[in-house]
Formats: structure tokens, sequence, C-alpha cells
């Protein structure tokens, strides 16, 4: 075989660490650029519609979408899903976002779902009481569960 150098690993390997952090170094630097381009109260009227500051809205600007992959595992074990609270309860699912966003417990809480502790997330996570609110109201309309996650009829 022959060598491989570092740049073609990177090509053909996008999971691994260096692909990971020359990918997210990318994103960055396009939101950025893109972030300059917007008028810096085009960006405060919509910090102030999300109740926050024009630094918290830049700041969720900035952080990788793999946040809200955490929080749709977690809507899904409640048998809830991110389209439907969207249409259904939009400033709740605004506000668990904003929730998530914010987290500090985030490798905590991918590694329960990693290993389905689902629950140990009523001492750290702060959606948890709205979460199972929701949950209630869904499942008080019927929606089938096995195992804590739900199941769709056929």
């Amino acid at each position: 075989m022959g060598k491989t150098t570092l740049a073609q690993s990177i090509d053909r390997s996008g999971n691994s660490l260096l692909g990971n952090l020359l990918n997210r170094a990318k994103s960055a630097v396009s939101r950025w650029w893109e972030l300059g381009r917007i008028d810096p109260r085009e960006i405060e009227i919509v910090a102030h519609d999300l109740n926050l500051s024009s630094a918290e809205l830049v700041a969720l600007m900035f952080r990788p979408p793999e946040f809200l992959d955490l929080l749709d595992r977690r809507l899904a074990y409640e048998g809830l899903s991110a389209e439907k609270l969207a249409a259904s309860h939009p400033a709740e699912l605004r506000d668990l976002r904003l929730a998530c966003s914010r987290c500090s417990s985030r490798a905590r809480c991918a590694r329960d779902i990693r290993h389905k502790r689902m629950a140990t997330p009523s001492k750290y996570c702060p959606n948890e009481p709205l979460l199972r609110e929701l949950a209630q109201q869904v499942r008080q309309q019927g929606t089938p569960r096995v195992l804590g996650f739900p199941v769709t009829l056929s």
C-alpha cells in the first residue's frame, strides 16, 4: 500500500477527528461571513422577537446543529416530534430549543441517550418538566407507547 497524505485521509474520511474539526471551522467561517452581511438592526429585531439579547442570538448562530439532535431524540423518547410541536406548541418548542442551546449538560445528555438512561434527565435537564407536561398531553390524546417509544399503528 502507498502512503496516504493527511489531505487524502481527510477527503476520504469525513468522520475523522481532523476532518470533523475542519468541517466545523469551515461552517463557522461561513456563518461569520453570513453574519457580516446582516444589518445589525435586523439582528436586534430578531433577538427581541425571540426574547434574547443580540449577543445571545449571535452565540446561538454559532452553535453546532448537533445540539438539536439531542432534543429530537428526547422528544422521540417522550412520544413527541419537533414537526408536530411546531404546529401545535410553537412557543414551547422555541423554549425547548433555547434551553438546549444554553445547556451545560450536553455531554451528559448525549451519554444518557446513547445508553438509553432516560430516568436521569430530571437531575440535570432544564427541559424535563416541560417535556413531561407535553408528553402527558400527547398520552392523554391516545398515542400508544411501548418501552417509552411511540408506536404507530398501521
